[in-house]
């Protein structure tokens, strides 16, 4: 969000309508101030410009029932939120103007300040992304819910931009850190909170000397708390796109393994450690034959202490690990001592469940091996958490296939395929014919419905090998991989339109969008894959417009392998 604080002075709250004229431009830029409850009490002259509304029709909460039926309770719950919690905000929502359209908003906000310092509202600047909704809004969309599930978990939560600044902190991070949500936006993360001896970790975030941050998919890093210890968090990093595919930034979730590191550095054999603890620990002989456990290993696993002993941990085993993971483990442990990492195990029920675990080896005077210890606990949120998180990263969430950014990963690696096994892959780019037409007659809820209807008529056209994806909008790409011959791929575009001919039965209204199919194919066409969904793209744009619908093939265009149409605005 763009720092507001430098436009206020400390009176700056007492005349809204006198103190503000001063951000009436640029025009683009549509700036509004509210107080306490969320009422309106002064827009700049820009706004009134866009709305096409005068001052007093602004005014107050009244200017509520201006954003779309369909955004109007994110909005309002997004508004409210911040301003309990006095903390900035970013709404995306459709918003009317006075001859009836909406235009999409991003509306940025934060504390605005009364005299006496204390929060007497908020001041918020909008702008119109509407050229933007197609793709970047669905984007949007994903990201206020990726933000709504950090702000609703127990873990640590921190969204950053391409340079490690922080965007987007939950109160797991304030906890960890000491610090307020307001004192830890835009500033850079690691860079600042990174704890003494943690300069290799900061060299591989930042290998160009700090220009852009890149994080592995897990890490771990010694954080400064508030208090000045130092704590130890397992990060795990998800990245994020844009419509074009290129990074956004990142999302971290992470676990404070602070505590469970020292109980790992303190493990004895004595009945206080085993029972102070909510964390499970299995305690074995060098053969692996279980010695004793607490009474957490017996809740977690279902495992009494009586029947535990003597068994080998491995009737834990849940089967979905094969032997080559544990190999590795024991190589570790066997080379350092030491193994961490997630695992999914089997309770005595037969239920499965994923849990962080950490084994280290215990060995006498002479160094050999006498034990080894286990502690470990249930991580069942996180999983959830991060699965959540990696479905709105790679799908679209209306339609639920995969979206541009899996696409691109699953057509390289199927590209890497076909160039070992002398294959060729398809690709057909799909727009549906009439749908602006329909939205716009329909409205966007029979659109949605419509969309999610050509998809599924879509992928029962192709093979399980096959991938459905959606780019945005109405397009559509279906990739074929490991085809021999151009025949297969006009064999789906053919069984495709004739799946997609009939009228789509929505609300009571006969709704047709038949397909425009242009085609591409590896390596026919070209062998990069951003140039042959170009190619794929300039095909179905010849045949919409140029041979009224059907499907066409990029070779049969007569263009050079390079040339693309424009997108239309």
């Amino acid at each position: 969000m763009n720092d507001l604080s430098h436009l206020f002075k400390p009176d700056d709250a007492r005349d809204a309508g006198g103190d503000f004229h001063f951000l009436a431009y640029p025009s683009h830029i549509l700036v509004w101030t509210c107080d306490g409850s969320g009422a309106c009490d002064f827009v700049s002259p820009s706004w009134l410009e866009f709305t096409g509304r005068d001052m007093a029709q602004e005014m107050g909460r009244r200017w509520l029932d201006r954003v779309h039926p369909d955004d109007r309770m994110a909005v309002t719950r997004g508004l409210d939120e911040a301003i309990a919690g006095g903390q900035p905000f970013r709404l995306l929502y459709r918003y009317q103007r006075a001859d009836g359209t909406y235009r999409w908003f991003v509306n940025q906000g934060m504390v605005r300040p009364g005299p006496s310092g204390t929060p007497a509202g908020y001041v918020g600047q909008c702008f119109d992304v509407t050229a933007y909704q197609d793709g970047e809004a669905e984007l949007e969309h994903a990201a206020q819910r990726m933000i709504s599930l950090l702000h609703q978990t127990r873990l640590i939560g921190v969204v950053l931009d391409t340079k490690g600044r922080v965007m987007y902190s939950n109160g797991g991070l304030c906890h960890l850190l000491g610090a307020s949500g307001s004192a830890l936006m835009n500033c850079r993360l690691f860079e600042r909170y990174l704890a003494p001896g943690g300069r290799g970790l900061l060299d591989s975030i930042y290998p160009d000397g700090g220009t852009h941050a890149q994080f592995v998919s897990e890490f771990e890093a010694e954080m400064l708390g508030g208090d000045g210890e130092a704590r130890l968090v397992l990060w795990h990093a998800i990245v994020l796109h844009e419509y074009s595919g290129k990074v956004r930034g990142t999302i971290l979730i992470g676990d404070d393994l602070t505590e469970a590191r020292r109980m790992e550095q303190q493990l004895v054999l004595t009945a206080s450690v085993f029972e102070s603890t909510s964390q499970a620990i299995v305690v074995t002989d060098a053969s692996a034959r279980i010695l004793a456990v607490n009474q957490a290993f017996s809740e977690l696993t279902g495992y009494p202490r009586e029947e535990a002993i003597g068994l080998n941990p491995r009737v834990l085993k849940s089967g979905r690990h094969d032997q080559a993971f544990y190999e590795q483990m024991w190589k570790s442990i066997h080379d350092t001592g030491h193994w961490r990492g997630d695992v999914w195990d089997r309770r005595k029920d037969g239920s499965v469940y994923p849990k962080f675990l950490s084994i280290s080896a215990i060995r006498n005077e002479q160094g050999e091996v006498t034990n080894y210890a286990g502690i470990f606990y249930e991580i069942s949120e996180r999983k959830a958490v991060e699965e959540r998180l990696d479905f709105l990263a790679h799908y679209d969430t209306l339609t639920g296939l995969p979206n541009r950014c899996l696409l691109l990963d699953r057509l390289k690696l199927s590209v890497q395929r076909a160039l070992r096994d002398g294959t060729k892959v398809g690709l057909l780019y799909l727009d549906l014919d009439h749908f602006k037409q329909i939205n716009d007659t329909y409205g966007h809820a029979a659109g949605d419905t419509l969309l999610k209807e050509a998809a599924l008529r879509m992928q029962g056209c192709v093979r399980g090998a096959d991938t459905v994806a959606r780019l945005g909008g109405d397009e559509f790409v279906v990739m074929l991989p490991d085809i021999k011959k151009l025949a297969a791929a006009a064999q789906v575009a053919q069984k495709i339109q004739a799946a997609m001919a009939p009228a789509y039965e929505i609300d009571g209204h006969a709704m047709l969008a038949p397909p425009s199919i242009g085609i591409s194919i590896y390596p026919d066409d070209h062998h990069e894959v951003e140039v042959l969904l170009k190619q794929a793209d300039a095909a179905m744009y010849d045949a919409k417009h140029g041979h009224d619908g059907g499907y066409r093939f990029y070779h049969e265009l007569g263009r050079a392998p390079d040339t693309v149409r424009d997108k239309e605005p």
